[in-house]
């Protein structure tokens, strides 16, 4: 790198994360003390089992990722399920959005709370 590159910040090399999980140190969360008001918590959609799972989580009001990666190749059942999901979601006044384009995660919120979506 030369002394103009110094100067004006020439091109830097980026390299990708390799790991994510081990720069955040994930760790062993003990739900059971202290509690808290709301969890945030990721549930496989695999059935219609997974689908009631998520609705009682929202109704005692915590925030769920689901992710549909297990059902993504039936798309059919995938959107009955993600149907049943949503009418339970709005009658309860909560929020439903896909996090990522591939809608392989998606985020659901129970009462009170928004998702600031992106406008397209």
């Amino acid at each position: 790198m030369g002394l103009m590159d110094k100067i004006f910040g020439g091109k830097q090399k980026v390299e990708p994360l390799e790991n994510l999980d081990e720069i955040i140190e994930q760790e062993e969360v003990d739900v059971v003390t202290p509690p808290a008001k709301m969890y945030v918590k990721k549930i496989p959609l695999r059935n219609e089992g997974d689908a009631d799972l998520i609705i009682k989580e929202l109704s005692n009001g915590n925030v769920v990722i689901i992710d549909t990666a297990p059902i993504i190749k039936q798309p059919n059942r995938l959107k009955t399920l993600i149907d049943k999901i949503k009418v339970n979601v709005q009658k309860d006044n909560g929020d439903i959005a896909a996090l990522i384009p591939s809608h392989e995660l998606i985020l659901v919120t129970p009462n009170g709370v928004r998702i600031v979506k992106a406008k397209k």
